[in-house]
């Protein structure tokens, strides 16, 4: 990658905010809040991390991998990240009661 490359998920920041908005209305059983940050991975290639709170009920282990593939599928069905963004998307999901604990803002 050269210097001068950026993302058009970060050039262009305002368009994919917009959709991003509209998939904020989609209810998503068990997905509480999400939040998202651009940012270079651990290799410096240009991604987005979402940051999702999930209930208390979602994250216990047997409905876990149900709401984050349901939440995972939602953004990949409707956003080509890789594709169209030139961005590597990266999903961290946390429980609401430990989010109440941890206070990260990148959550809220």
């Amino acid at each position: 990658m050269s210097m001068g490359y950026q993302a058009n998920g970060i050039a262009q920041a305002s368009e994919l905010v917009k959709k991003f908005n509209r998939l904020a209305r989609v209810v998503i059983p068990g997905v509480e809040k999400w939040n998202y940050t651009f940012e270079n991975d651990w290799s410096g290639d240009p991604a987005i991390f979402f940051w999702v709170i999930v209930s208390d009920e979602a994250s216990k282990p047997e409905n876990l991998r149900e709401v984050k593939g349901a939440f995972m599928a939602q953004i990949n069905n409707h956003i080509d990240l890789p594709g169209e963004w030139g961005l590597i998307p990266y999903f961290s999901f946390r429980s609401r009661s430990e989010q109440a604990k941890l206070k990260d803002a990148v959550y809220e």
